[in-house]
């Protein structure tokens, strides 16, 4: 067959090239062992002895339980009893009596330099706790001086030590405009004593990439309001009777009666009278009734002093459902649409959608993780930030507007719109024209829209090529692509490039997410013993075998260099990635290199141990042991609770 092109094999850094400085570090003897250590780079707030006074200085530095050789600082998180114990406690924002805050106890990352609006910056770190829980982080300037209150967002950690590495963020004005010099961890989430212990803090800065500034546009409205990409699962309910619920792009909520829950399900579309397809949302009038108030038997109905059955107003639903002895709140009906990329503080944007209802009202927003996991309410205009008419209104947020993502966005993806307004029955009408992203900031997981199973491709010790046909079926049907006759006449934009992993160049970044080196058709490229991709030919090459492409079956070809010193004996195995590109999306292969014998054992294990390999969600994205939902293992399908 002829070859339909050719690409000559070159370097791509996705989301760390272009001049990109290196990373430095601001925080001084973060590991504790100097003798010399600098108490300025880290303080503590927390509660000790008899509790009535505050401690404010330095965290107590101890030995590490699990290695005598360590040392770590550690702080004592004192529970709800205690403070109310000792007669003092800190009431939350908004004065509530009944809880004390999440910042009683607190620990602090002093940096040596105040961090400016515009750089880039990141925390690692190692920490864990005699029991597990999660931290909030917040901006301020020196501890205790607040300025922002999202930051890095709440932190996990667990019983063992965690490797903690967050996501990289822009320092913005909302952060101070000459930014911030210190990391606040409210440590006070629970009601529950604790003592939580920190190890070999970076907190790290750069100056942002110098990309193109003319980089291109993805957007994750692929389809306009048929956009329908996977983006990630939710769990409702429990044990028996969990439901998981698959979230795509536009979702809505509704009562689900027999989980006695709210459920997410994929917001209708329709065709209006005006000839145009929208997205519907619809709402619900609610109406009040007595209800009777029972013992806590739950069946005796209560009697108030002068003997009468006790009852208490109660909201409903128009179609009968319960919602409390609270009237239902503007966010008591929300819709919601999320994307697969994970929004980054002082990132650039583009949302633009049209809008209108039955009957006028307003809109307000809400910036979530995933739908129905709040995050921030005032993000992107707050409260009423769109007003909705009976006709069609045009909203453009982000660079048309000369905005970026807020800090308090920082991490979301996900905008929910509050569509009780009116407090009655009404119908929305959205249709969506993109919610865009600069391609410098967009990784590959945010783009992929499906992985298979694990690709094991054998290799020959010497050099003769070896082959193995793969099924595209999947891969095609994923991009909507009857076969590959599209690359005869490739369009603007369009075609296949094959990608692997780029070693990166600071050590400490996730090779995982680094992909690189464009493999042309035929031409393929080369990789090391460990799956990074080099411009040689000392190593392993990959290509797609263009003159076996029978339908959708094509052959992928390995060829080891017998000189490359890459040697597959005692069952030796490469892993390594390799990225099928379609009009800047991804279908992601994970690829297992070895001999034939190793790789059959492989397949043996797999088979009978369909849990031991890696975690992917439906979406194509790596997760791990504690993701809730339909995953793949292995190429199994299986949920994990």
């Amino acid at each position: 067959m002829k070859k339909l092109f050719t690409l000559l094999v070159s370097v791509l850094m996705a989301g760390s090239a272009f001049g990109q400085t290196n990373w430095t570090n601001k925080v001084v003897n973060g590991d504790f062992e100097s003798e010399t250590y600098d108490f300025e780079s880290a303080r503590s707030h927390e509660w000790l002895g008899d509790m009535t006074d505050a401690t404010d200085g330095y965290p107590r530095i101890i030995v590490d339980a699990d290695n005598p050789s360590n040392h770590v600082a550690t702080i004592y998180v004192r529970s709800r009893e205690e403070a109310y114990a000792a007669g003092n406690y800190t009431k939350d924002y908004t004065g509530n009596e009944g809880t004390y805050a999440s910042w009683d106890s607190q620990f602090f990352i002093v940096a040596t330099e105040p961090i400016p609006t515009g750089k880039e910056v990141r925390l690692l770190m190692k920490v864990k706790g005699n029991k597990a829980g999660y931290f909030e982080s917040q901006a301020h300037s020196a501890p205790g001086t607040y300025i922002d209150q999202s930051l890095f967002g709440n932190i996990n950690y667990t019983t063992e030590w965690t490797d903690y590495k967050s996501d990289v963020i822009t320092v913005s004005s909302t952060q101070g405009d000459g930014g911030f010099q210190t990391v606040a961890f409210n440590l006070s989430t629970t009601e529950d004593n604790n003592e939580i212990f920190f190890d070999d803090i970076r907190l790290q800065i750069r100056d942002p990439k110098e990309g193109p500034g003319d980089a291109a546009w993805i957007n994750f409205m692929r389809k306009g309001i048929d956009s329908d990409d996977p983006i990630s699962q939710v769990n409702y309910g429990n044990g028996s009777d969990s439901l998981m619920v698959d979230v795509s792009n536009f979702m809505i909520q509704i009562r689900d009666n027999a989980l006695n829950t709210n459920i997410l399900v994929k917001a209708p579309i329709v065709e209006l009278e005006d000839g145009k397809r929208a997205v519907k949302v619809p709402t619900l009038d609610h109406y009040t009734a007595e209800v009777p108030v029972y013992e806590e038997d739950g069946v005796t109905q209560k009697l108030d002093d002068d003997g009468n059955p006790m009852t208490e107003t109660h909201y409903f639903w128009s179609d009968g459902t319960d919602i409390g002895t609270s009237a239902p709140a503007r966010y008591s009906s929300q819709f919601f649409v999320s994307t697969l990329h994970k929004m980054k503080s002082n990132e650039r944007y583009k949302f633009v959608f049209w809008v209108k209802a039955d009957k006028p009202a307003s809109l307000g927003t809400q910036a979530h993780t995933l739908p129905t996991h709040y995050q921030a309410y005032d993000t992107f205009g707050g409260t009423s930030a769109f007003p909705v008419t009976t006709e069609w209104t045009k909203f453009e947020l982000g660079e048309p507007q000369g905005q970026k993502i807020p800090s308090g966005a920082n991490g979301c993806q996900t905008i929910a719109f509050d569509c009780y307004d009116l407090q009655e029955e009404n119908n929305y009408y959205f249709i969506f024209e993109e919610f865009s992203f600069s391609e410098d900031n967009v990784t590959i997981e945010d783009r992929t829209l499906g992985t298979p199973e694990k690709l094991l491709l054998p290799v020959n010790t010497d050099d003769n090529d070896v082959a193995t046909t793969i099924d595209a079926t999947p891969m095609l049907n994923t991009f909507e692509l009857e076969d590959f006759s599209f690359l005869t006449n490739p369009k603007a934009g369009d075609g296949i490039k094959l990608y692997t992993l780029v070693e990166p160049d600071d050590p400490e970044d996730d090779p995982t997410l680094t992909f690189g080196a464009i493999l042309g058709w035929n031409d393929g490229g080369f990789v090391n013993g460990e799956g990074f991709t080099i411009d040689d030919d000392m190593g392993i090459n990959i290509r797609f075998d263009e003159e076996s492409v029978n339908g959708n079956n094509v052959d992928i070809v390995v060829w080891n260099n017998p000189d490359s010193g890459i040697s597959f004996a005692d069952g030796k195995t490469v892993e390594t990635k390799l990225a099928v590109s379609n009009a800047g999306w991804y279908y992601v292969y994970n690829i297992t290199l070895g001999t034939e014998e190793t790789l059959a054992g492989i397949k043996t294990v797999k088979t009978a141990k369909a849990g031991n390999g890696l975690i992917y969600n439906l979406a194509g994205q790596r997760v791990d042991d504690s993701y809730k939902g339909l995953v793949i293992k292995n190429g199994q399908k299986m949920i994990q609770k």
